[in-house]
């Protein structure tokens, strides 16, 4: 698998060890690439940066989990949690602005959820080994 295709579609699998180098690849790259866009575009340079790198991350992951015998749709659950949680988050800061904040009860469960799913991600993706053998995303990246 090349890299273009590493980091950008979500067909096939890859171990461990690609997934780990993927994300600090994305990493080292992303946040200066994406400090750069803000400096010199503004908030809608840095959106459509984060967003490129917000999607290598998405398909390097998606690699990961179908490697692990689950769907993409697996990993996209974060994605979609963490688009509430910052719609909450961004919510409530308005409302709030000038007076000592309380966080709201649903912000506090969202915030919860999401922190316990990433760490199911992190045990998941990161640490377990993939499917031992070829499964419905592909041939054993290990024995390839």
């Amino acid at each position: 698998m090349n890299a273009l295709s590493l980091f950008t579609q979500v067909e096939g699998r890859i171990p461990r060890q690609t997934y780990w180098l993927g994300i600090i690849v994305i990493t080292v790259v992303g946040l200066p690439v994406i400090a750069v866009a803000t400096y010199m575009g503004g908030g809608t340079g840095g959106a459509i940066a984060n967003l490129l790198f917000l999607w290598c991350g998405f398909a390097l992951s998606a690699k990961r989990a179908q490697d692990r015998g689950k769907h993409y749709l697996f990993v996209a659950a974060y994605f979609g949690l963490l688009a509430v949680l910052t719609n909450l988050s961004a919510s409530q800061s308005k409302m709030m602005s000038g007076m000592a904040a309380q966080p709201s009860p649903l912000l506090v469960v969202v915030s919860l959820l999401f922190l316990a799913y990433v760490v199911f991600l992190f045990i998941e993706l990161g640490l377990r080994r993939g499917t031992v053998g070829p499964n419905r995303y592909g041939p054993d990246p290990i024995e390839s």
